[in-house]
Order: C-alpha cells, then sequence, then structure tokens
C-alpha cells in the first residue's frame, strides 16, 4: 500500500481537546493516525504549549506564533488570517507533493501564494466566519461592537479566495448550503467528537446542566438566560460548568439550587453530562455546529434546547425544543417529572452512530482527499 502523506495546518494547537475546534481537530488528526496516514502537523501556539500527546500520532509538530494586533493593524487580511501568515509555514507545505488540509479560514492564508496551484489543497470549515462575527458583533457594544463588524467585513472580502481551494468540507448541513451556494466542490462532513458511541443512561438525574466556555460572550449570555429567566422561581437543582464559571458566580448569590464547576476535565465534564436529568443548551448565536449538543446528546439524558441550537444539523426529534423562557420552565418542570426511557437511547444511537462515526467521517476525508 502506498503511504498517505499529509500537511495540515491547525488554527490552535488542537490537545488537549477541551473546547469544540479543538475536539474537531484533534480527533481528527488521531483517526487519520489509525488510518495509517503519516502527518506533518502545523500548529498556531499562543499559550497552549508542546504536548507531547501530538508528537505521538505525528510525524511532525511544528509551532508557529501567531503575530499581534499591533503587527495586524495596517493589513487588509482579517485579523484571525494575518496574524497566523507565517512564510516558515509557506515554505514547509509547499516543499513536497503532499496534500495540505486546513483548518479553518483562519489559516487560509498559503492560498494566496502561487505555489499552492501546484498542490491539493483542502479548507476544513469550522464556521461561515462572516457569519460569525457578525453574530458577535450584535452581542457587544462600543469600540468592541465595532472590531466584530469591522472584522466580519474583511472576511467577507478575504474569503473569496476560497475558491482557489481544491475542495472544503462543511461542518454542518446549513453552512453546507451556504458555502455550496458560493463555491465548488463542497463535500460535507460533521465534527470529529470526543466518544462517538452513544453511552447515555436511562432512568432519572438529580439535576438540570449547562456547560460551555463561559468566558465565550454566546455562552456567557446563554447562562445568565438560563439562570435568570428560566431556572429563576424552580426548585430544580441547576449546575454550570466550564472556564469562566467562578467568575459569573461572582454575580449570584449562594445556594443549594445553584452550583458552579470552574474548568471541569475531559472525565469530570463527562460525568456531569452523565448524570445530568436535562442538559439545557439554548444558543442565541446560528452559525457552525454546537458539539456540546453533539457531546450531551452521546452522553446525557434530556436535552433541552432552543430552534437556533438545532438548525441544519440533523438532530431534529432527539432534542426537546422551546423557544422563549417560559416555554423552557415549562419543560424543565415536565421532564422531571419523568425517567429518561431506553427507547430514546435507541433512536439516537440509530441517528447519530452513522452519521458522527470518527472512523467512517476519517475514511471519507481519506477517499476525498487521496482519492482512493
Amino acid at each position: 500500500m502506498t503511504q498517505k502523506h499529509l500537511h495540515i495546518v491547525a488554527l490552535d494547537v488542537p490537545y488537549p481537546p477541551n473546547y469544540g475546534a479543538a475536539i474537531d481537530m484533534y480527533f481528527r488528526v488521531k483517526c487519520l493516525h489509525e488510518l495509517g496516514v503519516k502527518i506533518a502537523l502545523h500548529c498556531f501556539d499562543y499559550g497552549r504549549g508542546k504536548p507531547k500527546e501530538l508528537a505521538e500520532i505525528c510525524e511532525q509538530v511544528y509551532y508557529y506564533p501567531r503575530k499581534n494586533a499591533l503587527e495586524c493593524a495596517f493589513s487588509k487580511e482579517p485579523y484571525i488570517v494575518h496574524s497566523r501568515r507565517n512564510k516558515e509555514l509557506f515554505d514547509r507545505i509547499f516543499a513536497d507533493n503532499s496534500p495540505i488540509l486546513l483548518e479553518g479560514t483562519h489559516t487560509c492564508a498559503c492560498l494566496t501564494d502561487e505555489r499552492h496551484k501546484g498542490k491539493k489543497v483542502f479548507v476544513r470549515m469550522h464556521n461561515i466566519e462572516e457569519d460569525y462575527y457578525r453574530h458577535l458583533a450584535d452581542a457587544h457594544s462600543g469600540m468592541v461592537k465595532w472590531y466584530y463588524y469591522f472584522e466580519a467585513k474583511r472576511l467577507r472580502r478575504f474569503e473569496n479566495v476560497l475558491a482557489e481551494a481544491t475542495g472544503l468540507f462543511s461542518v454542518s448541513e446549513k453552512d453546507h448550503k451556504d458555502l455550496t451556494a458560493r463555491f465548488k466542490s463542497v463535500h460535507f462532513m460533521p465534527p470529529f467528537i470526543y466518544i462517538d458511541k452513544i453511552e447515555c443512561k436511562p432512568g432519572r438525574g438529580e439535576y438540570a446542566l449547562y456547560h460551555g466556555n463561559l468566558s465565550v460572550a454566546e455562552n456567557k449570555k446563554a447562562a445568565k438566560f438560563i439562570i435568570d429567566e428560566v431556572f429563576k422561581g424552580l426548585q430544580i437543582p441547576l449546575v454550570v460548568a466550564g472556564k469562566g464559571a467562578r467568575e459569573l458566580s461572582e454575580g449570584y448569590p449562594k445556594t443549594e439550587l445553584l452550583k458552579f464547576v470552574e474548568s471541569p476535565n475531559g472525565n469530570e465534564l463527562t460525568e456531569l453530562i452523565k448524570d445530568a436529568h436535562v442538559n439545557v443548551l439554548p444558543t442565541f448565536q446560528p452559525t457552525g455546529i454546537k458539539h456540546k449538543l453533539v457531546n450531551a446528546l452521546f452522553q446525557g439524558r434530556y436535552c433541552l434546547v432552543n430552534s437556533v441550537m438545532i438548525e441544519g444539523i440533523g438532530v431534529n426529534g432527539l432534542c426537546v425544543v422551546a423557544d422563549s423562557a417560559a416555554e423552557m420552565k415549562e419543560k424543565v418542570v415536565q421532564l422531571f417529572k419523568q425517567d429518561f426511557p431506553a427507547e430514546e437511547i435507541e433512536k439516537r444511537r440509530k441517528v447519530l452512530e452513522g452519521r458522527y462515526s470518527n472512523k467512517r467521517n476519517a475514511e471519507f476525508l481519506v477517499k476525498t482527499i487521496f482519492g482512493e
């Protein structure tokens, strides 16, 4: 069998896999390694270090610094792109004939280099970044709002360079539809996930859970909505877990009904998800795919979401949907009166284990990139 060599350019150091993009990137690298692909991994390191776990599954691992805001101040490129423009990286990925997989629009500066025309270059889209930044702008005010709108405009112009790629991999059905309208050769590939076998427990849990990176404005807004509007007045315990939980807790009185868990590790978060009776996961930003929901569906009991959370990700019928605080409050009360049945677990297994199989998606990636 001919050896397959692949350059992967990661927007961040993908280990530990403790947030959405890192989970997607790390398990993609891991599964490709298990299929025998020889990987040269190129990472932009801005604080996550150089973990030995990446060296164990890659032939080479290279680390590059990001430019700071001052160095990018006068660039016409979006900051997320220009800060990752690196000549040493370009020289390495264009030095041989191996195909390239770029992780996110963030890493696509190399598509402006003429040398890409002699290579197969694919892009794994993590979001339609213009839309993502416009929603960030809507969630902020003042100078921060202005910055996000300006970045969204630059991203709209820059994303035309995606036409130079050999192919794109979309992360959700909604993104796939939008990208297919603008570009040729778009392939749908769901995210790689932490656990791709159903591990839900039947029966009943004692609390509801919201989890997410609470240093992100969208997640903080969702957590405060749940605490202040959904669970206010309910005699049902709520746990809020994630990076930034301690800071968020400072705005609330200590009570037996509201608990905050700061930065749980992978095993701790898994246990929190599995033992909860309801994973409450609304969002106010309809972009990309929400890894925390997919994770909760594989490991948790009931998932209570709003319509925006499940748009275009193929999990209709597996979640309880409510779009207002009053509706969510009513659903929470109702769900805590009933057990989570084994039939729901089997329904999830039939829908999810094929669509979100890491091995199957890795095999599809290999076939698309290498043509075998």
